[in-house]
């Protein structure tokens, strides 16, 4: 559910007791013809009345891959032929824009005018991005087409965001389409990169495989196929593909060159993709809203979920669906109006169907005696939204920063004033199983503030209680684990006792390679501590031999503004932070961090030892070395002074050092200091009697 819409509707209603009310005898907004048409002016001038068709076509991707002639024309033909299919063009001139072509740029004005979206093809595999850009520039300084076809995607872990950042360039032309094409199923972190992947290119029809799993996570329009060698079209198969897919293309031709001409059959698919898209087109469901004594009620708020695919406005609701499909509908109290059953009995505010035709579902709402909508005195804000102050209903307590411990105990004052509700909360992964509860904790907002209502650091049970929120307000409830927020969802509070179930994400996988500056020579024996953006520390591991660290499965970044910081630190003194580093749910991600620092320091380290005095003197006559020794008390190399007082050392690693002026004929040690070698001081003293850091190195 959507608070934003409906909070505004509150305000709404609070204008109109200002501005239609004075004149108002009826008392109840719904039932006054005055304020009826009024609030409907307003829903019109705020632009709530929204676009519902749920109904995702099924379109056609052509690798439109021979010069301008008769395959384009026939493309263009069956198009004006089959105006509802949505058809995806992938142009070719010379495995990419090649040179400027006069045909193409005709060839290419006419698909787009006949409706077609027009993709240019690049090839990506192990192609600089600099490169890529190019080809992009052309494509749209020569042909204006609509989009990229990005060809040899890759679908190993760790390369989404190249393709995420030429989907970013791409679009900040005008290329507003793209799509990605490994070949073969992928991964989800992939998913998002491009508007649309193609999860298989290849002979004959694709596996049951593609048809469900991870895949059912994610809107269809993400995911297409193109299957060569396929003789017949079958009714039954394309129907199928339009319920997991948002293109396909099939050919009955072959290799070594199955996309020189359009297949035989094409037309035919065209006909059964038109009417699947004219069948689907017919099924229309409407949500009703009744009083208890079967007078119809105008205005509840009206939510409906498919898939991935949200849509909301007011009863009487209606909206275009697709037949077979699911759909989920959640029809909100408001004001004096509280639900209480479908047409079907079912007594729980939302409902689960899948619509086979025509269908109108009817919700059924009593009336209450004893709670009015809370009065308010309206003013605007600096923005030009309505600033309410509620009366009515006494307000409750709103303690900031309040944490509980077990949920059962009471959090605020319950008073005689302030009827109170409870929340019973079940935490479920997206695949239904229960979520663990021991490194959870909650946010709690009430209304449209912003202010924190209420924050429980730790519960002890799944499910468990959340009580004492007073009733008639909707809370904003965000979910966290690990410290990151994995799920945020609304309830309006209108009966004593209620259930919510709160989602988590799967965990993902996350394994750093640390590099030096090089970005190719691992750092060894680095510890990397994995935090999140608040600066919590939630892992930590050393690098081994070749820089990696242990897999760390954690809670994925699913929300805006979550990520993870890397840290790497070389001994006490040399730190890098690298962020932000985003996580995928239930994928197994490999991270690639290049640190600043070179393999070895260039620049020659000149260690100066000095008398106690700070003179120019050495300490001692006699035959004077200093010694350079690691963190893990490992002679690195010894140096004798020359008669200036100083020994010169050279090709040291990044890292912490204790340097040590001894006298060779006793092997006694006069001073020592602690240094940090980065590259960036190459002089350190050491002074006779000391036995500590270096002055401005810190520990």
């Amino acid at each position: 559910m959507t608070i934003g819409p409906y909070r505004k509707v509150v305000k709404i209603i609070h204008l109109l007791e200002n501005c239609f009310g004075r004149s108002c005898n009826v008392g109840n907004y719904y039932n006054c013809g005055a304020c009826t048409a009024g609030l409907l002016i307003m829903f019109l001038a705020a632009g709530y009345f929204q676009s519902a068709h749920a109904y995702e076509s099924l379109g056609v991707i052509v690798p439109l891959y021979s010069y301008p002639g008769v395959m384009w024309d026939n493309l263009i033909h069956e198009k004006e032929s089959h105006k509802s299919v949505p058809v995806l063009a992938i142009i070719n001139p010379d495995n990419g824009p090649g040179k400027k072509d006069q045909n193409y740029v005709i060839g290419v004005k006419k698909l787009e005018q006949a409706g077609i979206t027009v993709l240019g093809y690049v090839y990506t595999r192990n192609v600089d991005a600099t490169e890529i850009r190019a080809y992009m520039d052309d494509y749209k300084n020569w042909y204006g087409v609509d989009g990229i076809f990005f060809d040899a995607m890759s679908n190993m872990p760790g390369n989404e965001t190249f393709y995420k950042d030429l989907t970013n360039y791409s679009k900040s032309m005008g290329l507003n389409y793209t799509v990605g094409n490994p070949g073969a199923d992928t991964l989800p972190s992939y998913v998002g990169t491009v508007d649309n992947i193609v999860l298989r290119d290849n002979q004959n029809l694709p596996p049951s495989s593609l048809f469900g799993g991870w895949h059912e996570k994610f809107a269809k329009s993400n995911f297409s196929f193109i299957s060569y060698g396929v003789s017949n079209v079958s009714k039954n198969f394309v129907q199928l593909a339009a319920k997991h897919f948002g293109y396909l293309y099939l050919t009955d031709l072959t290799l070594p060159n199955p996309f020189y001409a359009l297949p035989a059959n094409f037309g035919s698919l065209m006909n059964i993709l038109g009417e699947a898209e004219e069948n689907q087109q017919k099924v229309a469901v409407t949500i009703n809203a009744y009083d208890s004594s079967g007078k119809s009620v105008s205005g509840l708020w009206t939510t409906v979920k498919a898939g991935t695919n949200n849509m909301s406005g007011f009863t009487p609701f209606s909206f275009d669906a697709s037949a077979g499909q699911k759909y989920r509908v959640t029809i909100s109290s408001f004001g004096n109006y509280t639900f209480e059953h479908w047409d079907d009995n079912e007594t729980n505010n939302t409902r689960v169907f899948s619509p086979q035709g025509n269908v109108t579902l009817s919700a059924y709402f009593g009336i209450k005696t004893n709670v009015t909508i809370p009065t308010a005195n309206v003013g605007l804000n600096a923005t030009g939204m309505a600033n309410v102050t509620t009366g009515g209903l006494p307000a409750a307590p709103t303690p900031a920063n309040s944490t509980s411990g077990p949920l059962h105990e009471s959090v605020l004052p319950n008073t005689p004033q302030t009827p109170l509700g409870s929340v019973n909360v079940n935490i479920m992964y997206y695949g239904g199983d229960r979520a663990d509860y021991s490194l959870l904790s909650f946010k709690i907002y009430q209304d449209t503030n912003k202010t924190l209502y209420r924050e429980i650091s730790s519960v002890s049970s799944n499910p468990f209680v959340m009580g004492n929120l007073p009733l008639y307000h909707t809370y904003k409830i965000e979910v966290f684990a690990n410290g990151m927020c994995s799920d945020i969802e609304y309830l309006d509070l209108e009966k004593p006792r209620s259930q919510m179930d709160l989602y988590l994400s799967p965990p993902g996988g996350m394994r750093l390679h640390i590099f030096y500056k090089d970005g190719y020579t691992p750092v060894p024996d680095a510890v990397v501590y994995v935090k999140s953006q608040d600066n919590k520390t939630w892992a930590t591991s050393r690098t081994d031999d070749n820089g990696e660290t242990l897999r760390f499965w954690l809670e994925p970044t699913v929300m805006k503004n979550n990520y993870f910081v890397i840290q790497v630190k070389i001994g006490q003194n040399i730190s890098y932070s690298y962020w932000p580093v985003f996580l995928t749910p239930g994928s197994a991600q490999e991270v690639m961090v290049d640190t600043p620092w070179p393999r070895l320091i260039n620049n020659p380290i000149d260690i100066k030892v000095y008398g106690a005095d700070s003179s120019q003197n050495l300490p001692r006559e006699g035959n004077l070395a200093v010694e350079m020794i690691d963190t893990s008390d490992k002679h690195i190399s010894e140096m004798q002074l020359t008669p200036r007082g100083d020994a010169t050392f050279g090709n040291l690693k990044v890292g912490d050092y204790v340097v040590k002026a001894i006298d060779l004929q006793d092997n006694e040690t006069i001073g020592q200091s602690s240094i940090t070698v980065d590259g960036k001081e190459t002089t350190f003293d050491i002074f006779a009697g000391q036995a500590g850091n270096q002055t401005g190195i810190p520990n």
